[in-house]
């Protein structure tokens, strides 16, 4: 790569770090101030069919990333250069999920397995809780719709009842008084003595909306917890068996 830069034009300088100047340029450049794609050893793991460091998924700070299977790794066994990117990469993540054990007080696998199961079970119940909300929600719409159909055809329903020959209003209005008798069975069905205003059902529909929205927040933050335990876990049984390969499925303090 020197070499093609140097018939290119450029002018290289060794040292510390590596150095280039282009043709009718003041100064050196350090290719390391290019950025993260121009180090010494960016360029060493480019050649050696690794991928560039920008492309390379970035750890999140405070965020546990799962360990790479370096050993089932296919770019790791093609490129020397991304094995040892992954082996760096593995010690911090390691490292991460180290502090965020010692940060949480769970000193063995088996207190972190029951966290995970403690969030699996809290995972359960609150979704279990957003699908009893919705069923509300969609029961009380329905009924509200009910409601509004009842008082629409009560007059004709009063004048049907009223009718002397029940018959022949019956063919004027029929599909009226079908309407008006299974919205009455429905409001019968829900146990309604009196029927609530609009207002009052508006302000239970919009409580119900907003539990809703609480528990889809509060769902997203326990898959986000469920997820990073679930990687927690698996991280320390890869730690464990590449420690301690002969005891496998003892628990052990970590």
């Amino acid at each position: 790569m020197l070499a093609r830069l140097q018939r290119e034009g450029y002018e290289i300088k060794r040292g510390k770090y590596i150095s280039a100047r282009a043709p009718d340029q003041e100064r050196f450049t350090r290719l390391k101030t290019l950025g993260a794609d121009y180090t010494e050893e960016a360029v060493d793991s480019r050649i050696a069919g690794g991928p560039r460091p920008s492309r390379q998924p970035q750890q999140r700070s405070g965020k546990v990333s799962l360990l790479i299977d370096i050993q089932n790794n296919i770019k790791a066994q093609q490129s020397a250069g991304y094995q040892r990117w992954a082996t760096i990469e593995n010690l911090k993540r390691a490292a991460a999920t180290m502090n965020f054990l010692t940060e949480h007080g769970i000193g063995s696998y088996e207190e972190l397995v029951e966290r995970c199961d403690a969030v699996a079970a809290a995972s359960i119940r609150t979704r279990e809780s957003l699908r009893d909300t919705e069923q509300q929600i969609a029961d009380l719409a329905l009924l509200g719709k009910q409601i509004d159909t009842y008082r629409k055809l009560k007059s004709v329903y009063d004048r049907y009842k009223a009718s002397k020959d029940k018959e022949k209003f019956l063919r004027g209005f029929e599909s009226e008084i079908i309407l008006f008798e299974a919205a009455a069975r429905e409001i019968k069905k829900a146990g309604l003595t009196k029927l609530p205003t609009a207002e009052k059902l508006k302000v239970e529909l919009d409580g119900l909306s907003s539990r809703k929205n609480a528990l889809q927040t509060e769902l997203r933050n326990i898959q986000r917890e469920e997820k990073e335990y679930g990687t927690l876990r698996k991280n320390i049984a890869s730690m464990m068996c590449l420690a301690f390969p002969e005891k496998k499925g003892e628990q052990l303090e970590l």
